[in-house]
């Protein structure tokens, strides 16, 4: 399990085989040239030690767009007891639509794969 999918389908609640022991979260917001900016920041523990942080931003600039733009960040804290090199060790996104493409795309692969 040294796929960063393998953890954010977790997270996702979609299968994969890692399995999420426990999370924490923080939330913040601030202003920014008139505007709100939420961030949420959730830090997931699996059983195997790995720890991957999420990092979700959104402002509250008016979009009509169906998919509006956010920041979307996954980074790996923790190989875990085993020390597992995770790759990639950080994986952006600038919206919802596109962090869910991205796991469509290679989750599909990787059960061909299989």
């Amino acid at each position: 399990m040294n796929q960063l999918l393998t953890y954010v389908c977790a997270i996702h609640q979609k299968p994969g085989g890692a399995v999420i022991s426990s999370q924490c979260a923080d939330y913040a917001s601030w202003q920014d040239q008139g505007f709100e900016v939420r961030q949420e920041v959730k830090t997931y523990y699996f059983d195997n030690g790995v720890i991957i942080r999420r990092t979700l931003e959104q402002d509250s600039f008016p979009d009509d767009l169906a998919c509006a733009e956010c920041w979307i960040t996954y980074e790996v804290l923790s190989g875990g007891t085993d020390q597992l090199h995770v790759e990639p060790s950080r994986q952006v996104f600038d919206s919802v639509c596109r962090e869910s493409f991205w796991l469509a795309y290679h989750s599909a692969r990787a059960e061909g794969a299989n």
